[in-house]
């Protein structure tokens, strides 16, 4: 019998071992498949891709880097949905299917094999979805995968609205109110010595553009002086 390398016996088994891929859920070969260091699933080489860093990720990841952020837990949206099927019905048959459309994410495999992970429980977050809006499951269906679910309760609600007691008002009148008008302020002695001291500077400069007079009498033209001559006598008027 030929004597065979261990080296090359390892790789013969590494070839020979297959596994399944936790997104694709194909069986390739050991050799294919990768761990994911952020979320620990399997991934084929198809299922992953490079980031802007140059590192490679599982789509898992990728979808999650891409997709907005949530408010609160995975089964939120399952809450909102059966409180808005509160207000017509007390009673819900419910697929799988339809369940993962509403959370837009799959059910883990546990609640398609096991009925304890359908338990009225406040331990589990798909529990205190349904439970604090007044819901419990009744009875699961693995082969059909459905679930039915009954309204118990109304929803408890954390923050409770307080009744604001009436308070009955009396019409009343308010009276008009004007206001009040202020009185103007009178100037002060310093604007009006100002004023005064300026009127008087504009008389002044007015009157030394006129020529100055001497006497009572104001001084005549030179037309009027060339009529009149004072040193010329009247002649006598003949009789």
């Amino acid at each position: 019998m030929p004597h065979i390398h261990p080296h090359l016996n390892c790789a013969a088994s590494m070839l020979l071992s297959k596994d399944e891929c936790t997104l694709c859920k194909r069986v390739v070969s050991s050799s294919y498949l990768r761990r994911c260091l952020r979320c620990g699933k399997l991934y084929c080489i198809d299922c992953s891709m490079y980031t802007p860093e140059g590192y490679i990720i599982c789509l898992n990841c990728a979808r999650r880097q891409v997709s907005p952020r949530r408010f609160g837990t995975k089964y939120s949206q399952l809450s909102r949905y059966l409180l808005r099927r509160a207000m017509f019905t007390d009673r819900a048959v419910l697929p799988f299917a339809e369940i993962e459309g509403i959370i837009g994410d799959n059910l883990p495999l546990s609640a398609s094999r096991d009925n304890e992970w359908w338990s009225n429980t406040r331990f589990t977050a798909q529990g205190r979805a349904w439970i604090d809006v007044g819901w419990n499951v009744e009875s699961v269906d693995l082969q059909n995968r459905t679930v039915t679910i009954i309204r118990v309760a109304k929803p408890e609600t954390k923050w409770k609205k307080k009744e604001k007691e009436s308070k009955k008002t009396e019409f009343f009148k308010r009276p008009l109110r004007f206001p009040e008008r202020k009185k103007p302020a009178l100037p002060s002695k310093t604007k009006v010595a100002l004023v005064q001291a300026r009127a008087r500077n504009i008389e002044r400069q007015k009157m030394a553009g006129q020529p100055q007079q001497r006497g009572k009498f104001p001084t005549k033209s030179a037309y009027e002086k060339r009529l009149f001559k004072p040193e010329a006598k009247p002649s006598k008027a003949s009789d």
